[in-house]
């Protein structure tokens, strides 16, 4: 009877020290998986500004005043401002593509982003292909431009180094994403027959442009200009 009492009274025992491990096992795992509250939301200020374009473009928000604060974009340059604050220029690569970039300012702010292409100044094709290619990428996002114009002509007659010819296009399409309106333009023009060294009109009759503006910003305050009466009769006699 005694020995039975003590069996008893030694599964007890166990039963009860296995049960407070198992607690103190599951306090440790719940600790170590436990997160702060302050980490379940971040501030809103470290999840950085819309990057929507009725926001702005790229996180710059329309209406920035000229001055106040410097744009930035990734795999570009340090921007600056030009002496008159009007604009802040950069440049650098987008995707493949070698661009400068301006940010334009008016009297009521940021209001428009031009990003003018690099182009190869003896390749024709390559300029059409490059619009081609930005036109798509565009359209993707913003759907199929509202408005298009195409104007090609090729180089007629025969043509030497001194008597040369252009091969000519403009492509021109917009897309209106309410409140920003995106343009595209190409004014292409190369000398025919081509000559890397001997460009008469030089390397920058060509022209591949993407821009992005706001016309709720395009404001130019009217200098008022006060005329003072004239001099009164008494005042003169």
């Amino acid at each position: 009877m005694n020995r039975a009492i003590f069996i008893i009274l030694f599964i007890s025992l166990l039963s009860a020290q296995n049960a407070d491990t198992s607690q103190v096992l599951s306090n440790e795992q719940s600790d170590s998986l436990s997160v702060p509250s302050d980490t379940l939301s971040a501030p809103e200020d470290t999840l950085g500004p819309p990057m929507d374009l009725d926001y702005g473009y790229k996180g710059f928000m329309w209406g920035t005043p000229k001055g106040s604060q410097m744009p930035s974009l990734t795999y570009m340059d340090q921007g600056q401002y030009a002496p008159d604050s009007s604009v802040v220029r950069m440049s650098g690569n987008l995707g493949n593509e070698v661009v400068f970039i301006e940010y334009a300012f008016s009297d009521s702010g940021f209001w428009k982003v031009e990003i003018r292409y690099v182009l190869d100044p003896n390749d024709f094709q390559s300029h059409l292909n490059l619009f081609s290619k930005i036109e798509k990428s565009v359209s993707e996002v913003y759907g199929w431009p509202e408005t298009t114009d195409r104007i090609e002509a090729g180089a007629m007659g025969s043509h030497d180094e001194i008597n040369i010819g252009f091969e000519r296009a403009f492509h021109f399409s917009s897309w209106n994403v309410s409140p920003v309106k995106i343009s595209l333009l190409l004014n292409s023009i190369v000398q025919v027959p081509r000559n890397d060294d001997l460009n008469i009109f030089g390397e920058d009759m060509s022209t591949l442009k993407l821009v992005y503006y706001n016309p709720d910003n395009m404001v130019i305050a009217e200098e008022v200009v006060v005329e003072e009466p004239p001099p009164s009769i008494f005042d003169i006699y």
